[in-house]
């Protein structure tokens, strides 16, 4: 008597297993349909479907995958990133659905069920994106998976386009600025070395999301500058002093719940007038904006007269008809009268200054425009004289110290910086 002989169970699902591995996987296509439009309608046999945790597909590669072994699994991660095939999906009779959106603008995915036909299979996915004036928080691609019964059909994902509802108009966040204790307040000013220039923030939430932060700051300053927001009137009001020429701008910024940020901007436009009188800067370069002026060298601008009998002005001593001076903390202002005398411009350090960190700048202006500038960079001892340079007030130039002086009226070389 023959004795028939049946292969195990185990190894036809192997066997099974195996040639549908080294088959080519039925392809994938997938037809987007906007919000509103008509979906194409099937008819078919519904696919039962099971969904399991989630966690496992999280940094899968945006995209729609049918995975019925190896090869689809690694296609559906970025090169050589592929976790481990899940141990509880058994593609010799089983098949996994993954979507994962494309972009983070879309905040839920998710696959609401599937037909069979004779020859397709059908998987609707309903895509949600982020509302108008909405963000999405989240830093991971929605995504969704589910297991069906393995069949070997082509599959075409029906994907209908929805959108959350509006968060409405993000924060509405303006900053105006004001001279002194002017009334009225602008975001474009004009001011003047010395003045006192005060800034306030106003925002207002709009849409469903309140504010949670709001900051008024420092957006640029002008080279030179060391100056800084004082809040004297809580964090949403400030006040500085101006105190070199240039364009200062104010920020403001505002957050609301949702993580959306609106911003604004105020400009003060500080320009030197238009005369023939010279003005004459000391400012500085080389610190950070965290320093403290008054922790700055100690110096004393100077500017004298030829001869023996000359006159000099200096930071602490005006002399009529020659120099008007000002100081304010570590920065001096001196107007020189209008004229043709070519005058020695010097630096006395009452302090030592090391080679690096906060150095002295000289800046010259002349009818409405910079004439001349230059920095000291070197070491300084104690009651050292840095040379500027000659002041010629019949153009504005700074001649450099030791450089031929040319006729009064005449133009003079460039300065260096």
């Amino acid at each position: 008597m023959r004795r028939s002989i049946r292969p195990a169970r185990g190894f036809l699902r192997a066997l099974f297993g195996l040639l549908a591995a080294c088959a080519v996987s039925p392809p994938v296509t997938v037809v987007r349909t906007a919000r509103g439009d008509k979906i194409e309608e099937v008819r078919g046999d519904n696919v039962k479907l099971k969904r399991g945790p989630q966690e496992a597909f999280n940094g899968a590669r945006s995209g729609f995958y049918v995975v019925r072994g190896q090869e689809d699994w690694e296609r559906a991660w970025p090169a050589d990133k592929a976790p481990p095939l899940p141990a509880t999906l058994d593609t010799s009779s089983h098949m996994l659905v993954l979507a994962v959106s494309e972009s983070r603008d879309v905040t839920r995915l998710k696959i609401q069920k599937m037909l069979e036909t004779g020859g397709f299979l059908y998987a609707y996915v309903r895509e949600t994106k982020v509302g108008e004036g909405c963000t999405n928080k989240s830093p991971d691609r929605a995504f969704d998976a589910v297991v069906a019964a393995r069949a070997d059909k082509p599959v075409k994902f029906l994907v209908e386009e929805d959108r959350d509802e509006s968060c409405g108009e993000p924060p509405l966040v303006t900053v105006e600025c004001r001279l002194g204790k002017e009334v009225t307040w602008s975001n474009k000013l004009s001011a003047q070395p010395g003045d006192t220039v005060e800034c306030a923030l106003n925002a207002s939430a709009r849409g469903k999301f309140e504010l949670i932060d709001r900051n008024l700051s420092m957006a640029e300053l002008p080279a030179g500058s060391t100056a800084k927001l004082a809040f004297k009137k809580g964090a949403e009001r400030g006040e500085m002093e101006i105190d070199v020429y240039g364009t200062y701008t104010v920020g403001a910024e505002a957050d609301d719940e949702s993580g959306r940020r609106s911003k604004a901007t105020a400009t003060i436009e500080v320009k030197p007038p238009k005369t023939k009188d010279v003005l004459v800067q000391l400012v500085w370069a080389g610190f950070d904006l965290r320093d403290e002026p008054d922790t700055f060298p100690r110096v004393n601008l100077r500017i004298a007269e030829p001869g023996p009998r000359g006159q000099r002005c200096s930071a602490d001593l005006s002399i009529p008809g020659l120099c008007d001076v000002k100081t304010r903390g570590a920065y001096t202002y001196m107007r020189v009268s209008e004229g043709t005398r070519q005058l020695p411009v010097s630096v006395q350090y009452l302090d030592e200054r090391a080679e690096k960190g906060p150095g002295p700048c000289v800046h010259v202006w002349f009818d409405g425009a910079r004439s001349g500038e230059t920095c000291d960079r070197k070491h300084r001892d104690a009651d050292e004289i840095w040379r500027v340079g000659t002041l010629d007030t019949s153009t504005g130039k700074l001649i450099p110290d030791g450089a031929p002086l040319p006729p009064p009226g005449k133009s003079a070389p460039a300065t260096p910086k």
